[in-house]
């Protein structure tokens, strides 16, 4: 890492890590769970809309190119308008509680359908995606990955070309890597499913009883899986043969997302882990903190413009892992005085 970045990060240690609250309840932890899904909730009803109108009016123009070249401003919004949608359903509001949703077991498999699914024939039975969409054309998308991040999201960045319809979109003469339109039986058959499935997360939520086993086993499960999320920004950044993946928002703020999520679990038992060992439980806070850190600094620096070598990234996976290998054992060993026994 160049010395201008490692300074920017061992400075952000000290000033950018956010205040933690102390002392709430694990009922704080499903009414933010809640509270976010219901967001998550209604842009994916704006989104059923938007991919519908969108659908209307490349079916009258007679295609995606005769739409583009008769209703140009009509389509370009209606495009921009699912891509919010799409941020505000996943990096913005999924991401955020994530740690909760995966972490969990009564909500894990909802993770697997909606965003960290795998396909077919990438991962091991428990690791696939079962989302199966039949479209209007009657073709049929068979658990190709999870829809956040295997079909939505390519669509609407033009990240796999079996979701677009590829063309000149600028008049230059030539077909840019994602100059595309989605194809719109796609997007609205995902939308659709999406919208059911966010609606049974979110019912599942809300009848949920939280217990402090569940935080400490969800903040042990997920915390860890920091580290991997920075291949993720690797390839969707910085590699020479970009994934078509996590186009749309940097995977800094997903990592962020994710921490946040674990850190309110942790601040739901922390009172309980204070009142025991108060060494301990500032420990454990301050671990979160110095992660919030290290993080808001490499958002920064993206900001800045900032081109990270993918041998850089290597070495900041392994920081990032060496900070949760540090905090994971202080969980445990918080979960074990209060009386809380974690697999893993």
């Amino acid at each position: 890492m160049n010395r201008y970045a490692a300074s920017v990060i061992l400075a952000a240690s000290s000033v950018l890590a956010p205040t933690l609250s102390h002392g709430a309840e694990v009922g704080e932890v499903k009414s933010y769970l809640v509270d976010t899904l219901v967001k998550v909730k209604a842009a994916s009803e704006e989104f059923v809309k938007n991919s519908s109108e969108y659908a209307a009016i490349l079916s009258a123009a007679g295609g995606p190119e005769k739409a583009w070249a008769t209703k140009k401003p009509e389509v370009a919004a209606l495009v921009a308008k699912m891509q919010e949608n799409y941020k505000a359903m996943d990096s913005f509001g999924y991401e955020t509680v994530e740690g909760i949703v995966a972490g969990v077991d009564k909500f894990a498999h909802y993770d697997v359908y909606l965003d960290a699914g795998l396909p077919k024939d990438e991962g091991q039975p428990e690791e696939i995606s079962p989302l199966k969409l039949t479209l209007s054309t009657g073709d049929v998308i068979d658990r190709e990955g999870a829809g956040f991040t295997y079909i939505i999201e390519p669509a609407l960045w033009g990240g796999n070309k079996k979701w677009v319809v590829a063309f000149d979109l600028d008049g230059d003469g030539k077909v840019g890597a994602r100059e595309s339109l989605p194809r719109p039986e796609v997007l609205t058959t995902v939308a659709v499913d999406t919208n059911a499935k966010i609606g049974e997360l979110l019912a599942d939520a809300r009848s949920w009883v939280p217990t402090v086993e569940d935080c400490y086993q969800a903040m042990v499960a997920m915390t860890p899986t920091l580290s991997d999320y920075f291949e993720d920004w690797k390839e969707s950044r910085y590699s020479e043969e970009a994934s078509g993946r996590f186009f749309a928002v940097s995977r800094i703020s997903d990592m962020q997302g994710i921490m946040k999520s674990c850190a309110v679990m942790y601040q739901a038992v922390q009172s309980g882990v204070t009142a025991k060992d108060k060494a301990l439980g500032k420990a454990v806070d301050s671990g979160f903190k110095d992660i919030f850190a290290f993080l808001d600094a490499l958002e920064k620096l993206e900001e800045k413009k900032v081109v990270f070598k993918t041998a850089q990234i290597d070495e900041l996976a392994a920081q990032a892992k060496a900070k949760t290998d540090k905090l994971v054992p202080q969980i445990k060993q918080a979960a074990a005085l209060v009386g809380v026994q974690v697999a893993g």
